[in-house]
């Protein structure tokens, strides 16, 4: 049987210091209350910024997304348009990316289509309409990846798509 891991975090700002132990879930939460006590603007940056939680994200994406060393496989009966389908492929590979299962988080027009079903020439068409409005990035090798603003967009089409 393995035994469970616990973080401990020891944080000193000035005269106020805390020590926390427990999961990494725990102490991340402690350390943000702690904080947002310290600097009370912490709480109103936390309210209006967006920062994916990679964890949660795989719980949600759990049912219409999986993983594997190949890369992202989107559930089988998932009816979507191509640009919903291309944005939840592309979450598949930042997520196996994040979640160290994959080696990078971008994928090519061809890779996509194949995991989406449909033909390498509707995701190319696709393309250029997601790099405008900020949801998708082409990178240096001609691959494309998910930016945060189209990690958010992924996020509510867990939503949209659940079963």
């Amino acid at each position: 049987m393995m035994k469970e891991e616990k973080l401990r975090v020891r944080l000193e700002f000035g005269e106020a210091k805390a020590d926390f132990e427990g999961d990494i879930n725990e102490v991340l939460e402690l350390t943000i209350k702690f904080l947002t006590q310290i600097y009370p603007n912490l709480r109103i940056l936390q309210g209006i910024t967006y920062a994916p939680d990679v964890v949660e994200l795989a719980k949600k994406a759990a049912d219409l997304i999986k993983v594997s060393d190949e890369g992202p496989i989107l559930q089988s009966d998932l009816d979507a348009p191509a640009k919903d389908a291309i944005c939840l492929a592309l979450l598949g590979a930042y997520l196996g990316k994040m979640l160290g299962k994959l080696e990078r988080d971008s994928m090519s027009t061809r890779g996509i289509a194949r995991i989406i079903g449909k033909a390498q020439k509707t995701v190319s068409n696709e393309m250029p309409k997601l790099v405008s409005d900020g949801l998708v990035e082409r990178t240096s090798e001609g691959e494309y990846h998910l930016t945060i603003l189209g990690i958010k967009k992924a996020e509510s089409l867990l939503e949209q798509y659940k079963k």
